[in-house]
């Protein structure tokens, strides 16, 4: 209960800034060396949500090119459904064979950069953004085109977490099958889920977005999937998409909204258990001072007295 009402105070929720900011600034670093400057080779690993692994490599043989490599463990069940194409759009001729052990690379010639730097190392460090919003993307280019898909789909976001697609004339129903592995996740992210469904309900500025839906039990869509019941999972989480939401622009807000859902509401969970913990230790520093005022005085010692003088004396 105490968990609740922490929650469910009305403030304001973060949505995390686009792009991964420690490979926003490795890249800038390498693209925005001036003429002068010396270019020294180099190789960083760094990791990201959903876990998904970077590399960025200048090699010693050839300084002037840089190399974007991507681990990303659901790149080969949604690469054919949008992915691919996405990153060919936003990456056109950087696309090269992907490294070993990594699912794409790209190669950008540091001398030849025609567009703006600031705004091509922003496109990279979104490059897992670009992958991942791809199914989303096609079935909503579908929906607004007047004809949608007619093929479900259902990817796994993460090892927890599954995504499922169902096309419709008017809409696309957008489910996550959501589960935690830690208890006390699972407990803060119910209230969270819970919360979604609430507030969408009962938030009158909220009318123009998607209804939203949480269930313990599957959906009734999922039967198409042959997925019925409980699963013992956390729950699903279900939007249904209209064609009133993925026009022009709106589009890709809706895209970026939904692809970081799963890691929006991680982000959020940490910050409460955050809030929990520092909330637990004010609180034990306020008792423990109560407790120090509170001592008593040994008896024996108050009765002990000194003179003037440094004689003591025992009041009786």
């Amino acid at each position: 209960v105490g968990f609740k009402l922490i929650l469910l105070r009305k403030q304001r929720m973060i949505l995390l800034e686009e792009g991964n900011r420690i490979l926003n600034e490795t890249v800038a670093a390498q693209i925005n060396l001036g003429e002068g400057e010396k270019r020294e080779p180099m190789d960083v690993k760094l990791c990201d949500f959903d876990d998904v692994a970077y590399r960025v490599q200048v090699e010693k043989d050839n300084l002037n090119v840089l190399k974007l490599s991507m681990n990303m463990p659901c790149y080969h069940q949604i690469e054919n459904q949008g992915s691919k194409a996405c990153l060919e759009e936003a990456f056109p001729n950087m696309m090269v064979k992907a490294e070993v052990g990594y699912d794409v690379t790209l190669a950008v010639n540091m001398t030849e950069v025609k567009e703006d730097k600031a705004a091509l190392c922003h496109k990279l460090s979104c490059v897992k953004l670009v992958a991942l919003g791809g199914p989303f993307e096609k079935f909503f280019a579908a929906l607004d085109s007047g004809k949608p898909e007619t093929e479900k789909f259902q990817f796994d976001i993460r090892a927890d977490t599954r995504v499922y697609l169902l096309p419709r004339n008017d809409r696309v129903i957008v489910i996550f099958s959501v589960d935690f592995f830690e208890k006390v996740d699972k407990l803060i992210a119910q209230v969270f889920l819970q919360e979604f469904q609430d507030a969408r309900k009962n938030d009158r500025t909220l009318g123009a977005a998607p209804s939203c839906m949480f269930t313990t039990e599957a959906p009734n869509e999922l039967a198409e999937f042959g997925v019925s019941g409980a699963l013992g999972n956390l729950g699903f989480l279900s939007f249904p998409v209209l064609k009133s939401h993925v026009k022009d622009k709106t589009r890709q807000r809706g895209v970026k909204v939904l692809q970081t859902f799963r890691t929006f509401l991680q982000y959020h969970i940490k910050m409460a258990k955050s809030n929990f913990h520092s909330r637990m230790r004010a609180r034990v520093v306020s008792l423990v001072k109560v407790l120090n005022r509170a001592k008593v005085e040994d008896p024996k010692a108050a009765s002990e007295k000194k003179t003037a003088s440094g004689r003591t004396f025992r009041r009786s």
